[in-house]
C-alpha cells in the first residue's frame, strides 16, 4: 500500500480511537472527547475556509472561483452544525438536546448537498474544457501526466 493512501486511513483510525473511551460510559471522558472533537472540527473548518477563500481570490474569474462558493457554504454549514451542538449543552432554554441534534444533522445534510453541487459543477466545467481541446492538446496533457498511457499511431501500435 502506498504511504499516500495509508496516511488518511491512519488519521481516520486515530480519530476513531476516542470512541472506545466513550463506549466505556465514563462520565467525564465523553464531554472531553466531544469538546475536543468539536474544537478540532472548528479549527479544520477555519483552515479550510482560509484556503478556499485564497483559492477563490487566486482563481478569480474562472469556473473554480465561481463554483467554490458552494464549497464555502458547505464548510460553514458543517462548522455551524458543531456550534449548534455546543449551544444545546450550554444553553438549555429554547430547545432540547434532541432538537439541537436534529438541527445539527440537518445542517450536515445541507453541507453535503452544497459540496455535491460544487463537485458536480466543477466536473461539468472540466468536461466542457476537456471536450474543447484538440487531439494534439489532449495528447500533450496525457504525456505530461506521469502515469498516462501514450497514444497509438495509425497502425494501432504505440508511438
Amino acid at each position: 500500500m502506498r504511504p499516500s493512501k495509508l496516511a488518511p486511513m491512519t488519521l481516520v483510525l486515530l480519530f476513531a480511537l476516542p470512541s472506545v473511551a466513550v463506549a466505556r460510559d465514563a462520565s467525564g471522558v465523553y464531554s472531553i472527547v466531544s469538546t475536543g472533537a468539536g474544537i478540532g472540527t472548528l479549527v479544520v473548518a477555519a483552515a479550510l475556509l482560509v484556503v478556499m477563500l485564497s483559492l477563490r481570490r487566486l482563481a478569480e474569474g474562472s469556473a473554480i472561483a465561481d463554483n467554490i462558493t458552494y464549497a464555502i457554504l458547505g464548510v460553514i454549514c458543517l462548522a455551524t452544525s458543531v456550534l449548534v451542538g455546543w449551544v444545546s449543552e450550554v444553553v438549555s432554554v429554547g430547545f432540547t438536546a434532541e432538537q439541537a441534534r436534529l438541527d445539527a444533522d440537518l445542517l450536515a445534510i445541507v453541507a453535503m448537498v452544497f459540496l455535491g453541487i460544487y463537485f458536480f459543477r466543477v466536473r461539468r466545467a472540466m468536461s466542457k474544457f476537456l471536450g474543447r481541446l484538440t487531439g494534439q492538446e489532449q495528447n500533450l496533457i496525457s504525456v505530461l501526466e506521469p502515469d498516462a498511457e501514450l497514444p497509438g499511431n495509425e497502425d494501432g501500435e504505440g508511438v
